[in-house]
């Protein structure tokens, strides 16, 4: 594979594929093998994004450090094949990509590269999306496993039942001595005060009790980057467009705060969370009635 069919795989906008294919026909890549090798590395990133940025120079819209991370995440792409990871996974991977520079241009206007920080996750197989969610596996002394949500997972929860089945098997299959490593996930999504915004049966709310609180950080306010993604305003000026966001901007203009919840996967579904589980699930989901 080359880049170039790597960028038609994950749906890049054609104005950043054809930047993409001019780096490339203008330039030849300055990643060596040593430089490739520490940006796979977890305690090398940060040292070896700011050499890669120093080899490209002026790069204002991030399409030249896209490029050769892209070329890097070719070579993933024999990882994958030789681990036997479907070519499914590989392409929602990498579609991180595609899927921020959208964003970007939906909430700025323009189409620009700001994530290379997080890219190195993926291009190093540290991070996979299986079906609605990322997971991020952290090898260290203390290995765990965190969990991403991606901007357009679909958190119903038949479908998140169905994504975590789904990793539970992919830990099995490819990387079974992680198969006792705790999940984690870290998100303005676990603060348990979302239960006063949110009606009973709110998909997020189903999420949130999937896990166990472990800490917060109370002063936070990455929720804005999410609710209300765009230029940054004052709380007087946040949208209302949504319900979830007019019951928001009241909620921070009173003086209240969503803030950043860690929180611990509970492997074990005990019977009130089962009870949960029904009381969230379509009917059709649940009825034991064989079909006719």
């Amino acid at each position: 594979m080359n880049v170039l069919q790597l960028c038609s795989m994950i749906n890049l906008p054609e104005e950043v594929f054809a930047e993409i294919e001019r780096y490339f026909s203008e330039r030849v890549s300055v990643v060596d093998d040593c430089l490739k090798n520490q940006l796979c590395k977890r305690d090398c990133w940060e040292t070896a994004l700011k050499e890669l940025k120093r080899r490209i120079g002026t790069d204002q819209y991030g399409f030249c450090i896209l490029a050769e991370l892209l070329n890097i995440a070719c070579d993933t792409y024999e990882s994958y094949l030789k681990k036997g990871i479907s070519i499914d996974i590989f392409i929602r991977t990498m579609e991180f990509c595609s899927r921020f520079i959208k964003r970007q241009k939906k909430h700025f206007g323009h189409y620009a590269f700001t994530w290379d920080w997080w890219f190195t996750r993926q291009i190093a197989m540290q991070e996979f999306r299986i079906e609605e969610l990322e997971f991020e596996l952290i090898d260290r002394p203390d290995r765990e496993i965190s969990i991403h949500i991606p901007s357009d997972a679909d958190l119903r929860p038949f479908r998140l039942q169905s994504t975590l089945n789904a990793f539970k098997a992919f830990l099995s299959a490819y990387y079974p001595d992680w198969s006792e490593v705790d999940w984690y996930c870290e998100s303005w999504l676990l603060s348990p005060l979302l239960n006063e915004l949110l009606e009973a049966n709110s998909n997020i709310l189903y999420f949130k009790q999937l896990f166990e609180l472990q800490s917060a950080d109370t002063e936070s306010m990455a929720v804005l980057d999410w609710v209300f993604p765009g230029e940054t305003v004052t709380l007087q000026d946040l949208p209302e467009t949504t319900s979830l966001q007019k019951k928001m901007k009241l909620f921070l203009l009173n003086g209240g705060k969503i803030g950043r919840v860690k929180g611990k996967y509970k492997k074990k579904i005990t019977n009130k969370n089962a009870s949960v589980l029904l009381a969230f699930l379509p009917a059709q989901r649940i009825s034991h009635q064989p079909n006719r």
